[in-house]
């Protein structure tokens, strides 16, 4: 019941606040233009009109598709003759209110993304990881290109692209996706500095749908504890920003390491080494607790990361099976799998069968049969994320700088394909999201994290819309803008015969764009369904096949 609601407040969220952040931008043509005396058709709040009503000349509307809405301001065309609902000729509206009005609705978008931002200022927004001022590597995946250039476990790398590292891991792989060219890692071995160059790969065992180029190698990065007010953490002397070195003894290297410790040790209470001032703390049986996430109290786990395989868990069932670092996983229950997801949904619905377990290593094919075991979730009562205040006008200049970034990089990628340019870059237009990846993005940010994690969605949504609106193509408010600061330099507006096949080229290269981008949005939703599907399906052909030839095997009488 509570993950239902949990997915319905999700759901709501991500209608009223996509629609609000339209909204807003409407709103701002709207004032303006009352502000400048244009002439105003109707002000609607969403699409199809189920309601209006008319006041002082301007007809207000309620739309049935209650997403965002807009404003009839026949007069912001500086060109040719411009007519009200009637019929009737009405005067052209200067260049200097098409240019405020046009400037409103981003400016909007920029006041309530301020706004918000201020929220997240005063809140917080947990980060990823620490700010890392250095990386150490915990490891990497052999014939990667970083492995092929020089790459190895426990190198240090202290700059990326010859720019000092003061970033979490995350803004790390966003620096990394959108280089154009080679990525070069300044890195520190046994005291020795060198550079290590290569060129960004897609990863596909991380991001199978999206096809970007996510780091082949993996980071230690630092746990650091946040006790929950009133938790058995903060009662047994855990204090805020104390660092977990060791589990049980064994060394923690990342957070990873601890969720994986965790799992396996179940509900058993827990020993923990702290680090506090360059002091190390004991913390003598700390007792988890059970937790639920999304709905669920627990997994089936085989007990392996990645695939190929980069770490095995001691005392889970492919460790026990004899599995080891590097072998790859093709088969679980005789269905072929990719990455570490296929895994996880066929252990899942076979609810812990035995199951058989094909895998390759060096060349040879071997076969395993394991037993998934239950683990449940359990909770330490603390929190892994550090708590950052990026102040409002922070938020703009990040979200500044990743417009534009994404910008160039698909401007090089479109110029690659051109044959313009060879720099090389694997960000493409298809990885731009339309409505249906940004509502899709919004909810997944409130049912997988926090309403401050959605809000913090808004806020890039919303100064992402007032920037790309203020581009100075035609149909956008940038053009707008443009047009009206040419007819002011020039002294009259440009030719409508100039401006006619100009405007249809971009109404229809926008169209086709936003067909585009949402093709690969609605693929990215149907694609994990369908192979769901079709791996359930796998997996009952798998099981009559085994009640078969238990049928079959059984003694007749």
């Amino acid at each position: 019941m509570q993950d239902l609601l949990l997915k319905i407040g999700s759901v709501a969220f991500m209608l009223i606040f996509f629609g609000l952040c339209i909204f807003i931008h409407e709103l701002g043509h709207f004032l303006a233009a009352k502000w400048r005396k244009l002439h105003i058709v109707a002000f609607s709040i969403g699409f199809r009109k189920i309601w209006w009503k008319k006041i002082n000349g301007v007809e207000y509307r309620i739309g049935c598709i209650p997403v965002g809405g807009y404003v009839d301001l026949p007069q912001i065309d500086g060109s040719g003759d411009v007519k009200d609902e009637n019929g009737n000729i009405l005067p052209k509206a200067k260049p200097l209110d098409r240019i405020i009005v046009a400037f409103a609705g981003p400016l909007f978008n920029m006041l309530f993304g301020l706004l918000l931002g201020v929220v997240i200022w005063i809140h917080g927004i947990p980060q990823d990881t620490p700010v890392l001022k250095e990386i150490v590597v915990e490891s990497v995946l052999k014939d990667s290109p970083e492995w092929k250039a020089g790459l190895r476990q426990g190198d240090v790398i202290y700059e990326l692209n010859g720019e000092k590292l003061n970033t979490t891991w995350h803004g790390f792989i966003n620096k990394i996706l959108f280089t154009i060219g080679d990525v070069t890692l300044s890195v520190r071995r046994d005291g020795k500095n060198f550079p290590v160059t290569y060129k960004p790969a897609v990863n596909k065992r991380v991001t199978q749908e999206d096809e970007i180029a996510y780091p082949f190698f993996f980071p230690k990065i630092p746990v650091y504890l946040y006790p929950r007010s009133g938790s058995q953490a903060e009662l047994a002397g855990i204090k805020k920003g104390d660092r977990l070195i060791a589990f049980n003894e064994k060394p923690v290297a990342s957070q990873e390491d601890l969720e994986k410790y965790l799992m396996f040790n179940g509900l058993d209470p827990v020993d923990l080494t702290i680090l506090r001032n360059n002091e190390k703390i004991q913390i003598k049986g700390l007792k988890p607790l059970p937790q639920k996430i999304q709905g669920e109290e627990g997994k089936w786990l085989l007990g392996f990361s990645n695939n190929p395989v980069t770490s095995v868990i001691e005392g889970l069932p492919m460790a026990k099976a004899g599995l080891k670092k590097g072998d790859k996983i093709l088969e679980v229950a005789g269905i072929k799998v990719e990455g570490v997801p296929d895994v996880q949904n066929i252990v899942k619905a076979r609810n812990g069968k035995l199951t058989q377990v094909k895998v390759e290593r060096n060349g040879k094919i071997i076969d395993m049969e394991v037993s998934p075991q239950y683990l449940p979730y359990s909770s330490l009562g603390v929190e892994y994320a550090s708590v950052t205040h990026p102040n409002p006008f922070e938020q703009l200049e990040k979200v500044m700088v990743l417009t534009w970034n994404s910008l160039r990089g698909i401007g090089y990628s479109i110029g690659n394909s051109l044959n313009l340019t060879k720099q090389h870059t694997t960000i493409k237009p298809k990885h731009m999201s339309g409505p249906i990846g940004i509502g899709k993005y919004l909810y997944l940010s409130v049912y997988r994290g926090s309403l401050i994690l959605g809000l913090n969605v808004v806020v890039i949504i919303t100064f992402n819309l007032g920037l790309i609106n203020l581009l100075p193509i035609p149909v956008l408010d940038g053009g707008h803008i443009l047009l009206s600061i040419l007819e002011m330099i020039c002294r009259r507006p440009v030719s409508r015969k100039i401006l006619e096949p100009i405007t249809i080229v971009f109404i229809t290269l926008l169209i086709g764009f936003m067909v585009f981008v949402s093709f690969y949005d609605v693929k990215k939703l149907v694609t994990p369904v369908l192979k769901s599907i079709k791996t359930e399906k796998a997996i009952q052909k798998t099981e009559k096949a085994d009640h078969a030839k238990q049928t079959a095997d059984q003694p007749s009488h």
